[in-house]
């Protein structure tokens, strides 16, 4: 039965509250999508192409697939440590979790599995560090197989939905930029108190302080629709959640040519990715195209009355507008 979990945010903890990008929640992620794609619809180009990948066939790769794509809604913590800056690599998290006791390893798959713990996890539970090291070949595999050729366009989303949110928490505080985030979230500034509803985990500790420990705000792509959160030491309590203007992710330049012949390649791809308002530099890294070029292609949208700009603070945002908006309707 659902239920709303509530966090006590000190001062100390908004403090350090900052923004990050996780290589490896959105690897784990990703394998939960596979496995799981009825609900990952939005993900479907995607799914397609990698649906057949070995890592969920081969029988070799049976450790990591049972380990990543266990009982819905848990994952073992040690596999997703706390990611710290918005510039992790892939590399870096998975050697803090080749150096997991092996003590933290066993009490985590216990944690998760209980006594149904697939038979492939044995050996991990008997030598943590040797299979553990197996499994990370693996996923590593599955990493430059699936992730890696779509990483620039996952990350380049990534990093705009931290500038947009960090914008958002200077000019509108935190109660807004909460309540942006996800409707399930919702922050009290009078008690300092973050409502985080339709949980559906255990209840049996619904009210957490977190102690100064502070607040690390994780987009993800593969985490749509749902939000993850972590407040268990001795991690950083973290908050994954879907990030911003996940509907274009896996849009192509295919996808604007019907609008090419009219408005040139260009153009029409930018007009395609302005579903949400975005600025230069963001669609520069979206498309690959230089920045300067886009901003040229903006100011062309912009003066035949399709997009028109904004300024937020120093930024300067570009959504279409009514008559641009009435070309996708």
């Amino acid at each position: 039965m659902p239920f709303t979990l509530t966090l006590s945010l000190g001062t100390a903890d908004l403090s350090q509250l900052r923004w990050a990008v996780s290589p490896a929640w959105e690897l784990l992620a990703s394998v939960r999508t596979l496995t799981r794609p009825a609900s990952r619809a939005i993900h479907m180009p995607w799914l397609s192409e990698h649906r057949h990948d070995p890592l969920l066939t081969a029988p070799r790769a049976a450790a990591a697939r049972d380990l990543t794509a266990g009982p819905q809604g848990h994952l073992p913590g040690f596999l997703a440590p706390t990611p710290l800056s918005p510039l992790t690599t892939l590399d870096d998290e998975l050697d803090e979790v080749r150096r997991t006791p092996a003590e933290v390893i066993r009490r985590d798959l216990a944690e998760v599995f209980g006594t149904n713990r697939p038979g492939s996890l044995t050996p991990l539970a008997r030598a943590p560090r040797r299979e553990l090291d197996r499994i990370i070949t693996d996923l590593h595999g599955y990493w430059r197989r699936t992730l890696a050729p779509a990483w620039p366009r996952v990350r380049a989303l990534l990093e705009s939905d931290i500038h947009y949110r960090a914008r958002s928490l200077t000019e509108r505080g935190p109660a807004a930029m909460f309540a942006d985030i996800h409707p399930d979230l919702a922050f009290d500034p009078a008690t300092g108190t973050l409502r985080i509803a339709n949980r559906r985990s255990d209840p049996a500790d619904p009210h957490r302080s977190l102690d100064g420990r502070g607040l690390v705000l994780v987009p993800s792509a593969f985490a749509w629709p749902k939000l993850y959160v972590k407040t268990a030491a001795p991690w950083v309590p973290v908050i994954r959640y879907p990030v911003r203007g996940i509907g274009t992710l896996w849009e192509s330049r295919a996808d604007a040519a019907d609008l090419g012949a009219a408005l040139g390649v260009t153009r029409a791809l930018l007009l395609g990715l302005l579903e949400i308002p975005a600025g230069t530099v963001e669609l520069a890294n979206r498309t690959g195209l230089a920045p300067g070029g886009v901003s040229t292609q903006l100011h062309k949208l912009a003066r035949a009355g399709l997009v028109a700009p904004h300024r937020t603070g120093r930024v300067v945002l570009y959504a279409r507008t009514a008559r641009g908006q009435a070309l996708y309707d």
